[in-house]
């Protein structure tokens, strides 16, 4: 009775069992029993549920400056969209903040993407199923866009209506893109690593495979889709792509050999190709062709247009023609140092068309002047910066490819926008990040965005570093 007691106070002792041939004792367990657990009961595994613990660490693993920084923008943004777009609202709708409302209702969803994306681990994003996904939806929507598309009338077929929902599906390739070009350099570095990519005997082939497998394949069917977003014909958009893959490439660690061989190589080709095509066509096919690109050839000629080059009876450019980029470079001048005031604009009032998207940065700086630019180009450059930050600690190929892509797609964009206004480069139709109107392009950027704060959150070596300093501090000190 007194053994079945002194058991029953010590419920983790092993307690013998007599072998039936020798009669010795054997245990059933030789664990021992942890006298702290006896008094406080461990706690539960980090993955098992949501807790205040996990929330905390969670929160301590986010870069916070940089979510500070994209509310500061967005807010900064809204407020300059219903200066400038209020009176085209109000002509248009009747109701001056229209625009600011659905940009709001935007906004809000981009935010609740872009917090579900930066939570999951950038590692789920590099499966092959993803970037099998990610290429196959830019491409879908590429080839849906030319023959579903509409906005003709902006000189291209931006947009796919998808029952109520009217989406820029230039927007969505451009993020996709990025995901499937990190997915591809992560799957073939992994099976370099492993062994799995046999080399050729010879030279020439060994240096032919490399070429393809690092260069030529992924580049390749980036630009499968850029050509088909160039016949569409969307050219601000092409011209993005190749810039925002340009940059993947450059920093997806393609061997110097490769890259020579592979772009040599797709350049024969795309060449070779271009001028079959050309050839064969029949004469007028190359003339609807053409005209499909009318509105880029008109710009380029308002871009270079002096005052000899404008004739009103010939057809040729007139003062109508120039008119958006005369005033909206006027509307840049005109602000001087300390701008007009905010809803003071005079050039918002049919002065210059669209000014809620495209050319949002000169009705902002005539209303806040240079000061009012000045503040703008600094909390873009502070954005560029933490970005870069990101790009420059990730731990492997595909955080990095997919940090600096979202990147260099932000920026680009940025940069665009306003050489556009500044007349360094000529009309191309693209909007300035964060500040200008639209739906599909801000929830897009705002999954970027959402991209690259995965990355600094869980693809960073200095996170792995905490991480291998905890785990040795607990392998030390298993009590703590």
């Amino acid at each position: 009775m007194k053994e079945k007691n002194r058991h029953s106070i010590i419920p983790d002792m092993p307690v013998p069992k007599v072998n039936e041939n020798n009669h010795s004792p054997v245990y059933k367990s030789t664990v021992t029993t942890d006298i702290d657990s006896l008094i406080e009961p461990p706690s539960k595994h980090e993955n098992e549920g949501i807790n205040a613990a996990a929330i905390e660490q969670a929160v301590k693993a986010s870069n916070i400056p940089m979510i500070l920084m994209i509310f500061v923008m967005l807010v900064f943004g809204l407020v300059i969209l219903y200066s400038v777009s209020g009176p085209d609202a109000y002509g248009q709708f009747q109701d001056s903040s229209w625009f600011l409302a659905r940009q709001i209702r935007f906004t809000v969803a981009g935010i609740v993407v872009m917090f579900i994306v930066s939570f999951i681990p950038i590692d789920f994003f590099k499966q092959k199923w993803i970037a099998i996904a990610a290429y196959v939806l830019s491409l879908g929507l590429a080839f849906a866009t030319i023959a579903f598309g509409v906005g003709r009338e902006h000189g291209a077929s931006r947009w796919i209506n998808i029952g109520p929902v009217q989406l820029q599906s230039s927007e969505i390739i451009k993020v996709a893109l990025i995901v499937a070009f990190a997915g591809y350099r992560a799957s073939i570095s992994k099976l370099r690593s492993e062994g799995k990519i046999k080399a050729p005997k010879s030279d020439l082939a060994k240096f032919l495979k490399n070429a393809a497998i690092d260069f030529i394949i992924p580049v390749g069917f980036c630009v499968l889709v850029d050509i088909v977003i160039v016949l569409q014909p969307h050219v601000s958009c092409f011209i993005i792509v190749a810039a925002v893959i340009f940059m993947c490439a450059l920093t997806s660690e393609i061997p110097l050999k490769s890259w020579l061989a592979g772009s040599l190589i797709i350049a024969l080709v795309g060449g070779l190709a271009g001028a079959i095509i050309l050839a064969s066509s029949p004469a007028e096919k190359r003339e609807r062709f053409m005209k499909n690109y009318a509105h880029v050839f008109k710009r380029l000629a308002i871009f270079t247009a002096d005052e000899d080059d404008f004739n009103e009876e010939e057809g040729g450019l007139t003062r109508d023609d120039t008119r958006q980029v005369d005033n909206a470079h006027n509307a840049l001048g005109s602000g001087g140092m300390w701008g007009v005031g905010l809803g003071n604009s005079r050039s918002k009032y049919n002065y210059v068309s669209e000014a809620q998207n495209d050319y949002i940065f000169s009705i902002y700086i005539e209303e806040t002047g240079f000061i009012g630019g000045v503040v703008l180009m600094m909390m873009y450059l502070v954005m560029f910066f933490m970005c870069l930050a990101v790009c420059w600690k990730a731990k492997d190929v595909f955080s990095r490819t997919i940090a600096t892509g979202c990147t260099a797609l932000i920026f680009v964009e940025v940069l665009m926008n306003i050489s556009v206004e500044l007349q360094v480069i000529p009309a191309t139709g693209v909007t300035l990040p964060f500040i200008s109107y639209g739906g599909t392009a801000q929830i897009s950027l705002l999954i970027a965005y959402g991209l690259i704060l995965s990355v600094s959150r869980s693809g960073t070596l200095q996170k792995q570093k905490k991480k291998s300093k905890a785990f040795s501090k607990r392998a030390l000190n298993p009590g703590v």
